[in-house]
């Protein structure tokens, strides 16, 4: 039953993506001529996908909150590949990501039609350029959702934010919106630290084929309402992680 569950999933996510494709490619042909429609047209289908894969694969989403209305800088702690779908499906932004994500295939050039932005966290010389690619997003109606810890994380506590990346939200006089995200699963599965997050030196193949094999996952994301804004970006990066700190409820079960 379990490896059907998995085979059934695979198909109805592959068919999803690719009848979204076409949607998202006219968006960016659209682009050229149309920004703003492309920018509608982009929201929209993303959300449709992303609830659509939700539903394939047995995620019930749980929304605490009102998500921030674009433009918004929003940040909060990361905890799996499966986060990009619950936000998606939940709030209308543009992910900055890791550059390793894009060069998957298929999946990468997916995510770049959906507008994801990409850094090489290792080269800091990069971060001008992103910086620079954040704010004009913003300041062309888009809100972007960033993930400030640097890394997903089994769901333990919230890892430090570092400040680089907030540097684009005091540049624009822009108050940060926080989210926290949180993850379950049934007792008799493998608890959600190991099943759903995905973390330190974890095999995404192997991950993946195991997470598509649990029956049901609950996802909650909790949209803080007290947004957070600051005069230089420590502060800034200190206070917002102290707001998704104190909304955190931990996917880790010791």
């Amino acid at each position: 039953m379990r490896y059907l569950r998995a085979i059934l999933r695979i198909c109805a996510l592959l068919c999803l993506t690719l009848a979204t494709y076409p949607f998202l490619l006219s968006a960016l042909l659209l682009d050229r001529v149309w920004p703003s429609a492309a920018i509608g047209l982009r929201r929209r289908v993303t959300r449709l996908w992303a609830l659509g894969c939700l539903f394939a694969l047995g995620v019930r989403l749980e929304v605490l909150g009102t998500p921030p209305t674009p433009p918004f800088f929003a940040a909060g702690n990361h905890l799996s590949y499966l986060d990009i779908l619950v936000l998606h499906a939940s709030m209308r932004g543009r992910f900055l990501s890791k550059a390793e994500i894009g060069q998957i295939p298929f999946a990468g050039h997916i995510a770049r039609l959906a507008g994801t932005l990409f850094v090489k966290r290792e080269r800091k010389r990069e971060l001008g350029q992103v910086r620079d690619d954040l704010g004009k997003a913003i300041r062309g109606g888009e809100g972007v959702i960033v993930f400030p810890e640097g890394t997903s994380t089994r769901g333990e506590t919230v890892l430090p934010f570092r400040a680089s990346l907030f540097q684009v939200a005091v540049d624009l006089d822009l108050p940060v919106a926080p989210f926290a995200l949180h993850y379950a699963v049934a007792p008799s599965e493998p608890p959600a630290q190991l099943s759903v997050c995905w973390w330190g030196d974890m095999e995404i193949l192997p991950h993946f084929l195991g997470f598509i094999m649990l029956p049901r996952i609950e996802a909650r994301v909790t949209y803080i309402g007290q947004e957070v804004q600051a005069t230089d970006r420590k502060s800034l990066a200190h206070e917002t992680w102290t707001q998704v700190q104190k909304h955190f409820q931990p996917s880790c079960v010791n």
